[in-house]
């Protein structure tokens, strides 16, 4: 092999890329990631990068001098895969031939019906992401967080600790409950409200709502209210959804590579 192509500039492209260079090979090393960022620490977005405990800069996953001698394309989106030319096409028109392809796109936040092109409405999934939810709660107000996983569990431990008003929607018997069993999770869900965080938990949410149409004054444009499938309306100046993620396949639709839910892979991957 010549060239390779490790498509997806985070955690798990970085990572191919050293051992690539760990196991000797010695060719033409190109890394496409579709964020303008070298590749950075996910898990502090939503803890101490959020409530400004740690800088961008301490998020980087590079050492300090390490030298890949890869050729980094960042900004820029990977939308096709052509198999039998070993081509990766861009979203920009330009294509990236390669004798190995690397699949290392990871997966995307879920989002709710309503919430496209509504101010207010945040996903903690990268960088620009988290900056975006870190100036809206610099202007303070009610927070709704909906999902019971650890974005959701974090954000609103964060933003509590910020001073805002926060209820957290979970559509479980208690937040973590998925990830940490139903025993814990019952033992732990108490402290968000001893520390002052409405938790509503066994109720889902059907959407979020604002905008122009809205009644309640709010400011145009922006969020005003998360909708319950129990026919409540939660009103809220800021909502975040930590309500899950989908794998990022869709660019390799029509390439050949069998895809389920995310790449079909065997037990060696």
């Amino acid at each position: 092999m010549r060239t390779v192509a490790v498509v997806g500039a985070s955690l798990a492209g970085l990572s191919a890329a050293r051992s690539l260079r760990g196991q000797g090979y010695d060719g033409r090393l190109v890394v496409i990631g579709d964020e303008p960022h070298r590749p950075y620490d996910r898990p502090p977005l939503s803890k101490e990068f959020l409530a400004g405990a740690v800088a961008e800069a301490e998020l980087s996953l590079e050492a300090d001098g390490e030298d890949l001698g890869a050729e980094w394309l960042l900004g820029a989106r990977a939308v096709g895969l052509r198999t039998r030319e070993r081509c990766v096409r861009l979203a920009d028109d330009r294509e990236v031939r390669a004798d190995g392809v690397v699949i290392a796109t990871g997966a995307t936040a879920r989002t709710l019906p309503g919430s496209a092109g509504l101010t207010g409405v945040h996903v903690v999934r990268t960088l620009d992401d988290a900056r975006a939810l870190r100036d809206d709660l610099a202007r303070g107000g009610r927070l709704v967080v909906v999902g019971g996983g650890f974005v959701g569990a974090e954000v609103v431990s964060t933003a509590r600790g910020m001073g805002l008003e926060v209820t957290f929607v979970v559509a479980g018997p208690a937040p973590l409950s998925g990830v940490l069993g139903r025993d814990m999770a019952a033992a732990v869900s108490p402290l968000h409200g001893d520390h002052g965080v409405r938790l509503l938990c066994g109720t889902g949410v059907r959407g979020v709502t604002g905008g122009p149409g809205d009644r309640s004054g709010a400011e145009r444009g922006r969020v005003s209210a998360v909708l319950l499938d129990d026919g409540r309306r939660l009103p809220a100046d800021i909502v975040v959804l930590g309500i899950g993620a989908v794998p990022c396949t869709g660019w390799l639709e029509g390439s050949g590579v069998a895809l389920g839910d995310g790449v079909r892979c065997g037990a060696d991957g």
